[in-house]
């Protein structure tokens, strides 16, 4: 699952695919900090890694996927996250690819 960033959208791509999960943006740190918080999905941290909205992101993942058993396979990366401690109360911790096409 990827969070294609633009500085007017955040869009989540490739829904169905959750063993992955990362932020892809040709902007910088700085402008993708600002368009996270403007799409609501989220913030940098300071560490410049993103905190995706746990809700906002299901949510917008979940419009986009096919696949049977989606649910399964969103609550088994959640579960691999939250045993890595990337998962706060609301939010799940992802990098960052700057430079990347979004």
């Amino acid at each position: 699952m990827i969070v294609s960033l633009s500085a007017t959208s955040a869009d989540v791509v490739e829904a169905d695919d959750c063993t992955r999960l990362h932020v892809a943006t040709s902007l910088s740190s700085g402008t993708a900090d600002a368009a996270l918080r403007a799409s609501g999905i989220g913030r940098l941290d300071p560490g410049g890694e993103a905190l995706l909205d746990l809700e906002t992101l299901r949510t917008r993942a979940r419009a986009d996927a096919r696949e049977p058993g989606w649910d399964e396979k969103w609550s088994k990366m959640i579960d691999y996250a939250r045993g890595k401690g990337w998962v706060t109360d609301a939010a799940v911790r992802a990098h960052v690819e700057y430079g990347a096409s979004a």
